[in-house]
């Protein structure tokens, strides 16, 4: 038994989970669930491509009667195989349509309080990537940044996020190829810049590489495996293909049948995005001396400032105040990008069409739980299919159909910088 209930580390969404015990289809051993573990979603900021709008759960979620011990969705979820988790089995809809905001240019409104500041760079959104524009101003320019966020660091997806620097689940041929190449690059030189300040990126960012293995447990999915190696190895990236054997070795808690089989990269990484966050926020404030940095958290921006009849933005209004900007303003608020650039340009002739939406996301996160090691990250082949079947949604300019043979609930597993087991589950709507 768990020696304390499983927690979470989001804070967003909770369903509650009623029964005390379950199996997961994935690994060979029974999970105790002690009641009152909560499981948090997380809304991914995605590009569009990749993701559409998600419904709201209205219900609790409870663990089944059955062996299986798979989460137990109601509304008519069927079960998906490999991980005994759910997706739904009736279709849902969602909305293309793009929305032009109408009316007049912005005009400067009665601020806040008579709190006034100025800077050169306004970045709406502390999260992840607005923290990290930030550091990249402060670092490569003269420029002096203001970070401005409606609530902290952390409490959004970044914080829920599982600090994946994957390639496994990608493919060469897609659009996003060479911006994720480029993306791994990067934090592959972050890392090794922070070696040469004589830190350690296990300790400053809980940097792990891990490897990553998307696993299949049938023949047609083993097969899929081994094409998506070949492809992921002619595009100079090292992969391999894992059989069940050989799988085995590598994980023996994963029970995946003889049938199975993995495709693996082994220098896939990981990090924390809270110590990660942290490092960078704390590297940020050293600028702060020189009048060059500002963080205004628990502030929500409210509106843009602009001169009567002119299109160009001067500033944003906050809850509290308000923050010239000379140069730029940067809105970086993850999912709530598209919804916060709608509200911010109502009222003016600026039509938008931000290639941002939510995907809804739940992440179980089980401390106490040292009896069980994972040796590299693990997802299930249904991932690559779940990102397939987002595509096909976005190029479709239909309001509603069945997707129902297209929906898939990706599982993955891995273990965090702090030794928790950590469940992932995402389910793009």
């Amino acid at each position: 038994m768990l020696k304390s209930p499983p927690t979470v580390r989001s804070s967003s969404h909770f369903i509650q989970l009623n029964r005390s015990a379950a199996i997961c289809s994935f690994f060979k051993r029974t999970f105790p669930f002690p009641s009152q573990t909560r499981m948090a979603s997380s809304a991914l900021s995605l590009p569009r491509s990749w993701a559409s709008s998600s419904p709201q759960y209205r219900d609790v979620a409870s663990l089944p009667r059955s062996q299986r011990g798979s989460l137990t969705f109601p509304n008519g979820y069927t079960e998906s195989a490999f991980f005994g988790s759910k997706l739904p089995a009736k279709s849902l809809s969602w909305s293309s349509a793009a929305r032009r905001c109408r009316g007049g240019a912005l005009r400067f409104g009665p601020a806040a309080s008579a709190s006034l500041h100025t800077y050169d760079v306004v970045v709406i959104g502390a999260g992840i990537i607005g923290l990290t524009i930030a550091r990249q101003l402060l670092t490569s320019s003269d420029l002096s940044v203001a970070v401005v966020d409606k609530a902290v660091p952390c409490s959004g997806a970044t914080g829920a996020g599982q600090g994946y620097l994957w390639k496994v689940h990608l493919k060469p041929e897609d659009q996003t190829w060479e911006l994720i190449t480029r993306s791994h690059q990067l934090w592959e030189t972050f890392a090794e810049g922070v070696i040469d300040q004589g830190l350690s990126p296990a300790d400053e960012l809980g940097w792990k590489r891990t490897g990553s293995l998307l696993v299949g447990r049938t023949p047609e999915e083993s097969e899929m495996l081994k094409r998506k190696v070949k492809q992921l190895s002619e595009a100079g990236i090292r992969a391999q293909y894992l059989s069940s054997q050989e799988l085995s070795l590598e994980e023996p808690e994963l029970a995946v049948g003889r049938d199975g089989g993995a495709a693996f990269l082994p220098d896939d990484c990981q990090l924390d995005a809270h110590r990660t966050t942290s490092y960078i926020q704390k590297a940020n404030r050293e600028y702060a001396s020189e009048g060059r940095y500002a963080e205004f958290f628990h502030e929500q921006v409210t509106g843009l400032l602009s001169s009567s009849g002119s299109r160009e933005f001067k500033g944003v209004q906050t809850s509290s105040g308000t923050l010239i900007s000379k140069k730029a303003i940067i809105v970086a608020a993850g999912s709530w990008t598209g919804p916060l650039s709608r509200e911010l340009f109502k009222g003016s002739d600026i039509a938008l069409n931000i290639p941002i939406k939510p995907r809804k996301g739940h992440l179980l996160v089980l401390e106490n739980f040292a009896d069980l090691k994972l040796n590299h990250g693990t997802m299930e082949a249904g991932y690559v299919g779940h990102q397939d079947a987002a595509a096909q949604h976005e190029k479709s300019d239909i309001e509603s159909q069945d997707h129902e043979n297209s929906l898939f609930v990706a599982m993955g597993a891995t273990i965090d910088a702090m030794g928790n087991l950590v469940l992932g589950k995402s389910l793009p709507f």
